[in-house]
């Protein structure tokens, strides 16, 4: 597990960790579909594409993590994996793996209502980036 959650008032903070910017991703969408289902429970019967464009790879964080939020909420869809055939810090496309909800094996949570650029923060270290963001919830 690549990420780590601290609590922010009555928010939920995640602290992501990736090698690159989209290993970063993926494991930000692990993390957000880890708080809102049984993530182990899901299976990859379906491909969703999602696209996304920023100013910058802090506010492409927050986009990407909303569009999960959209997927989730509006859609009724989780996911277990995600691919990124481009991605730049200002733009990504992504291909993200799973399936409808089922309530009965995937206990969803109606946790999160949308990422938040509150202490929003994307750093470099020796082992590649590292995300703060704070989920609204």
């Amino acid at each position: 597990m690549s990420w780590e959650t601290f609590e922010h008032e009555a928010d939920v903070g995640l602290i992501v960790r990736g090698r690159d910017g989209p290993e970063l991703f993926a494991e930000a969408g692990l993390a957000f579909f880890d708080l809102v289902c049984e993530l182990d429970a899901v299976q990859e019967r379906t491909r969703y594409s999602l696209t996304g464009e920023a100013d910058s790879v802090e506010p492409l964080v927050v986009d990407w993590l909303n569009d999960l939020v959209f997927l989730f909420q509006a859609q009724g869809v989780v996911c277990c994996r995600f691919e990124f055939p481009a991605w730049s810090e200002t733009v990504y496309e992504a291909e993200a793996y799973g399936e409808p909800v089922d309530p009965a094996r995937h206990s969803p949570r109606d946790l999160v209502k949308a990422a938040t650029y509150h202490g929003l923060s994307v750093r470099s270290h020796e082992n590649g980036l590292e995300a703060r963001v704070i989920l609204d919830v």
